[in-house]
């Protein structure tokens, strides 16, 4: 019989838990606003995953914060989506207005179609700001996707309406 003791257990427990590479997930909530994440060197893998469960199509949107530079590859369920865009000046300064960097151009940024299904998404640092020492910041968002209505249902309704019109004077 083996006699080991729980603090030995508590021990060996934390230190399998707490691994190197292993990222918080979090709970990605559609139509929330940004949610910020940090990240380190080029080659690492952002300290956040996000979780979430899709109905319906939505949009995911990531976007470089504070100092233009940074690029990210996210992955879905480990496939990859994509890359963010290329930043094109790595000095434009937004802060941490994720709206304003989406908008600006220089910054990266990303947009991913996601049909429904459940996701885990991870992403990769790319890129990085130059002369920026210790953690950058970026941001995600989850967007339900509007259904736009095809222009062959406008064309449809419209020829139902001309044959009830039709029917109705011969009638």
């Amino acid at each position: 019989m083996i006699n080991v003791s729980i603090k030995a257990l508590a021990v060996a427990a934390a230190m399998v838990s707490a691994g190197p590479s292993r990222a918080a997930v979090i709970d990605l909530v559609a139509d929330s606003g940004w949610n910020r994440f940090a990240f380190g060197d080029v080659g690492t893998t952002v300290m956040r995953r996000y979780s979430f469960s899709l109905a319906a199509n939505a949009i995911l949107t990531i976007v470089d914060g504070f100092l233009a530079g940074d690029q990210f590859e996210v992955f879905a369920n480990t496939l990859s989506l994509g890359t963010t865009s290329a930043p094109v000046t790595p000095s434009a300064n937004t802060g941490m207005n994720f709206d304003a960097a989406l908008a600006d151009g220089d910054h990266s940024s990303g947009a991913f179609l996601l049909g429904p299904g459940d996701y885990l998404i991870s992403m990769d640092v790319l890129a990085r700001s130059p002369g920026v020492v210790g953690n950058h910041l970026g941001a995600i968002r989850l967007d339900m996707a509007a259904v736009p209505v095809p222009a062959g249902g406008a064309l449809l309704l419209s020829g139902l309406g001309l044959a009830a019109l039709l029917r109705r004077r011969r009638g």
